[in-house]
C-alpha cells in the first residue's frame, strides 16, 4: 500500500507524453483532461503519503520531477503548436535552466543538501499551472477574454522574476562565495 504514491507519480511521468502530443496536434480538450488529471494526481499522491506517512526517497526525488517533466513538456508542446510567445517560452526556460544550473553546484558545494524551493518559486508554479490551464481552455472552448490569458501571462513573469532573485540573493549567494 505504501507504494500507492509511487505509482500515482510514475502515472503522472506516463500522462507528460500524451499530454504533450494532444497540444501540438490540436486536441486540445484532451489534453486539458488529462492535464487536470495529472494535477489531481499531484495533490492526491502528497495528500496520501502524508496522511498515511508512505513517504520514500523515490517519492520526494519523483515527485518534484514528473512535476517539472510535465511542466517542461507542455510548455514546449505550447510554443512547437505556437499557443504562447516564443520570448515568453524562453523566459520561463531561462528562469528553470539557471535554477537549475544553481541547484546542481549548490548539491555539488554543500555536501548533497539540496536547496530549498523558495515560496515565491511555488506561486511561479502555480501561475504557470494556471496559465496552461487557461490556454488549453481557450484553445477548446474560446469562452475566456483574451485578457485572462495576459493576467496569467503577468503573474507567471512576475513570479518568475521574483523566484529567481530570491534564489539568487540566497542560495546563488552562497554559491559565489563558495567558488570565489
Amino acid at each position: 500500500m505504501s507504494s500507492i504514491p509511487n505509482l500515482i507519480t510514475g502515472l503522472r511521468f506516463v500522462l507528460v507524453i500524451p499530454i504533450s502530443i494532444y497540444i501540438y496536434q490540436g486536441n486540445d480538450l484532451l489534453a486539458l483532461i488529462l492535464f487536470i488529471v495529472a494535477g489531481l494526481s499531484d495533490g492526491l499522491d502528497g495528500y496520501l503519503a502524508r496522511k498515511y506517512n508512505w513517504f520514500s526517497e523515490f517519492g520526494q526525488f519523483a515527485d518534484p520531477l514528473a512535476d517539472k517533466c510535465l511542466i517542461l513538456a507542455t510548455l514546449l508542446a505550447f510554443a512547437f503548436s505556437e499557443k504562447l510567445p516564443l520570448w515568453f517560452v524562453y523566459m520561463m526556460l531561462s528562469r528553470d535552466g539557471i535554477i537549475l544550473i544553481g541547484a546542481m553546484l549548490h548539491l555539488l558545494l554543500f555536501e548533497n543538501r539540496q536547496a530549498l524551493p523558495n515560496r515565491w518559486g511555488k506561486h511561479y508554479t502555480g501561475w504557470t499551472i494556471a496559465l496552461f490551464i487557461i490556454v488549453l481552455i481557450q484553445s477548446s472552448f474560446s469562452i475566456l477574454p483574451f485578457y485572462i490569458e495576459w493576467i496569467a501571462m503577468t503573474g507567471v513573469v512576475f513570479f518568475a522574476f521574483l523566484s529567481l532573485s530570491t534564489y539568487l540573493m540566497n542560495e546563488g549567494k552562497n554559491i559565489f562565495k563558495e567558488i570565489l
